[in-house]
């Protein structure tokens, strides 16, 4: 009987403990996708050096400014995700600081 309670708190411990280790899992492999597309930028700008010096002249081009932007799109949004900014603090509606403290006494 001692033995069945014991296996409750074991095992709520052991599920508290592997939640942050899949938080940390998700971050480390969110941090990987970031080198990656570092990697793929890198490589569409070493692209984009060669196609300037060929003359394509042919129907169809890569777009490569829109390739760069979703790049930048998706690496600012992955960003977002693992460094949110935290709600700055502001004045209740309709309520401004006036600077003016000081008053005559009547």
């Amino acid at each position: 009987m001692s033995r069945r309670y014991f296996l409750i708190p074991a095992t709520l411990l052991a599920l508290s403990l592997a939640a942050p280790s899949a938080f940390a899992s998700e971050k480390d492999e969110l941090a990987l996708v970031m080198r990656q597309l570092d990697q793929l930028q890198a490589s569409l700008d070493r692209a984009r050096s060669l196609s300037a010096q060929e003359s394509g002249e042919g129907r169809f081009y890569f777009d490569y400014t829109r390739a760069t932007g979703d790049i930048r799109t998706m690496k600012q949004g992955i960003s977002q995700y693992l460094d949110p900014s935290r709600a700055q603090p502001r004045l209740p509606d309709g309520d401004a600081v006036s600077g003016q403290y000081r008053r005559e006494r009547p």
